[in-house]
C-alpha cells in the first residue's frame, strides 16, 4: 500500500509539467461539454507517468512489487495495472497527441512494435510495463501471452494516423516501426491464415486469449476463426501502410498496398460480409469457416467504423441503424463504458450527427455529475479510455478537425448536433502549427494559426450542397464531393499566419 501511496503523489507532482506542453481548451455554448471536456483534460493529463518511479507488474492494491523508473508512458488499461496496452493505447492515442503527448506515444507505439518478432509470430505483446519490459499477468512466455488480432493491424493504422498529426519523421525512418508494419501486413497475414485461406488473419478458434482471438469482443464467440474487427482493421491497416510507403517515397510499394486494401474491400462486400446474409452484414467465422450474423459488439461495430462496408449501399445504412438499436437495448449495450467509447466517433464519421451526440451524452452521463467528476461511476469506474477519447471525440470527430492532405494543411467538417450552437476549440497541434478552430453550428467555421509555415492550406467543408461558400464575405464557388457516404461542400483556402479567416454557407 505504501509504494501506491509514493506512487500517487509522484503522480500528481508530475502532472503539471504535462498540463504546459500543450493546453488544448474549448469554449462553447453547451454548459455539461464545456464542464466535461475540462474535467477530461485533467483526468487524462493525471495518468501520465513520464519521468516517476513506481511499481510494475502490479494489479492488486495488497501486492509487493519492484519499484522502476518509468518511460514515456501514460496508463492505458486498468488503473490497477502498471501497464499500457496495445488496444487501449490504440483507442487514446489522438486523445493523447491533442493533449500534447507526443513522446509518450512514439515510445509506446515503438514498445508494442519492438516486441512483434519471429517466435511470436509476429504478434506485439499485449501490454507492456511503464518501465519497458512484459507485463506478467498477460505474458508467460513467448507461446503463451494474450494476443488479439485486430491489435496488430491497429498498430499499423495508428502508426499513419499519428505520422499524419505530427510530421515527425521517426514514424517513417524508426527500424522497429518500420520492421513491424512490414511485417504485420505480410508475414503475420501469411503466418496466420491456414484454417479459412482467403488473405485474412485469423485465429486458432480455441477461445483461449493465450492463444489469441479474431476479436476484441472477449464475453463472446472467442471461438470465431475471423471477425468482423479483424478484417475491418486488416484494410485499415493496408490503407495505412500505402500511405507510410508514399510518405517514404516508396511509390511501387504503395500501389500494392493500395490494391491489396480494394481487394480485400472487395472480398468482404461481395463474399466475406454478405454470404447467406440477404439484409444485413456477417460478423465472423466459426471453426466450421461458416459465417456467423447478429450482434457481436466490437466485431459488429467495427466494420463501419474501419469503413470496410460499401457506404453507397442500403446494407450499410441498415447496419448503422442495427447497430443503434441493438446498443439501445438492454442486452446488446455493452456493459463496460471503454467499449462505448467507440461509438460516437462511428455515427459523427457517417454524419449522423445526432446519434454521435446521443452516444456521446450518454458516456457523459456516466462520468456522473458535474460535482463528482474526479471520479467515474459505473463498470471499470476510473477508465483511462474514457478521458482520452472524449478529447478526441470532441475535437476530431464531432468538430471534425484532421490533418489535411498536404503536408502543413489541415481540414474540418462540422458535426455539431442540433443542441449545440457553437465550439471554439484553442491549440490543435498539427505539424508545427497550432491551431484555433471555431465551428458554428454545421454553416460556419473560422480559424487561425501560430507556428508551423508561413503558409498553409485549409480545406474547409460543411455538410450538404452548397455551390457557393464566402470566405471573408467573399463569395467562392465551391466544390461538391461525397464522404463517407454524405454529401459535403468544400474549398481550399491558402492562409497565412496569425490572421483569422471565416468560411461560412452564406452571408
Amino acid at each position: 500500500m505504501k509504494t501506491f501511496l509514493l506512487f500517487a503523489v509522484q503522480t500528481m507532482l508530475s502532472v503539471s509539467v504535462f498540463a504546459q506542453k500543450q493546453d488544448i481548451s474549448i469554449d462553447t455554448d453547451q454548459k455539461e461539454l464545456q464542464e466535461v471536456f475540462d474535467w477530461a483534460k485533467q483526468k487524462a493529463r493525471s495518468f501520465v507517468v513520464t519521468g516517476t518511479r513506481g511499481p510494475v507488474n502490479v494489479y492488486k492494491k495488497n501486492q509487493s512489487a519492484d519499484i522502476a523508473s518509468y518511460q514515456p508512458a501514460y496508463w492505458a488499461g486498468y488503473p490497477l495495472r502498471t501497464a499500457f496496452y496495445s488496444r487501449d493505447f490504440c483507442h487514446q492515442a489522438v486523445g493523447a497527441h491533442l493533449l500534447g503527448l507526443e513522446e509518450e506515444n512514439f515510445t509506446m507505439l515503438r514498445a508494442f512494435a519492438a516486441s512483434a518478432t519471429k517466435e511470436r509470430k509476429w504478434f506485439p505483446l499485449w501490454a507492456i510495463n511503464f518501465d519497458g519490459s512484459p507485463y506478467t499477468l498477460d505474458y508467460r512466455n513467448d507461446d503463451d501471452f494474450v494476443r488479439e488480432i485486430p491489435a496488430v493491424f491497429e498498430l499499423v493504422e495508428k502508426n499513419a494516423q499519428l505520422y499524419d498529426w505530427t510530421k515527425d519523421q521517426r514514424y517513417l525512418n524508426d527500424p522497429a516501426l518500420s520492421l513491424f508494419n512490414t511485417k504485420a501486413v505480410s508475414d503475420f497475414v501469411a503466418l496466420h491464415d491456414a484454417k479459412k485461406p482467403n488473405g485474412v488473419a485469423e485465429s486458432e478458434g480455441s477461445g483461449n486469449i493465450f492463444k489469441g482471438t479474431a476479436t476484441y469482443n472477449e464475453h463472446r464467440d472467442q471461438t470465431l476463426i475471423e471477425a468482423g474487427d479483424g478484417i475491418g482493421s486488416q484494410y485499415q491497416a493496408y490503407l495505412a501502410f500505402a500511405k507510410l510507403s508514399a510518405w517514404s517515397g516508396k511509390k511501387s510499394q504503395a500501389g500494392n498496398y493500395t490494391k491489396k486494401a480494394q481487394t480485400l474491400w472487395n472480398y468482404f462486400n461481395t463474399e466475406w460480409g454478405v454470404k447467406n446474409n440477404r439484409e444485413l452484414y456477417n460478423r465472423g467465422y466459426d471453426k466450421n469457416n461458416l459465417p456467423v450474423s447478429g450482434w457481436g459488439k466490437e466485431n459488429s461495430w467495427f466494420l463501419p467504423l474501419k469503413e470496410i462496408t460499401d457506404q453507397r449501399s442500403n446494407r450499410h445504412l441498415n447496419y448503422l441503424d442495427y447497430i443503434d438499436a441493438q446498443l439501445g437495448s438492454k442486452e446488446g449495450l455493452p456493459e463496460n463504458i471503454e467499449a462505448i467509447t467507440y461509438v460516437p466517433e462511428l455515427f459523427f464519421k457517417y454524419g449522423q450527427n445526432e446519434r454521435g451526440w446521443k452516444w456521446l451524452k450518454y458516456i457523459i452521463s456516466k462520468i456522473n455529475t458535474v460535482h463528482a467528476m474526479a471520479t467515474l461511476t459505473g463498470t471499470n469506474g476510473d477508465y483511462p479510455e474514457v478521458s482520452f477519447v472524449l478529447i478526441s471525440n470532441v475535437v476530431q470527430d464531432m468538430m471534425g478537425i484532421n490533418p489535411g492532405v498536404k503536408g502543413n494543411s489541415l481540414e474540418t467538417c462540422s458535426h455539431l448536433p442540433q443542441d449545440i450552437e457553437r465550439v471554439k476549440v484553442s491549440n490543435v497541434k498539427i505539424g508545427g502549427a497550432m491551431y484555433t478552430v471555431k465551428q458554428q453550428g454545421i454553416s460556419g467555421t473560422t480559424l487561425s494559426y501560430s507556428g508551423g509555415e508561413a503558409t498553409q492550406y485549409w480545406q474547409a467543408g460543411f455538410p450538404g450542397s452548397h455551390p457557393y461558400l464566402y470566405v471573408n464575405g467573399i463569395k467562392k464557388k465551391s466544390h461538391i464531393g461525397q464522404k463517407n457516404g454524405f454529401t459535403y461542400s468544400y474549398i481550399e483556402v491558402k492562409i497565412g499566419r496569425d490572421r483569422q479567416y471565416t468560411v461560412a454557407t452564406q452571408l
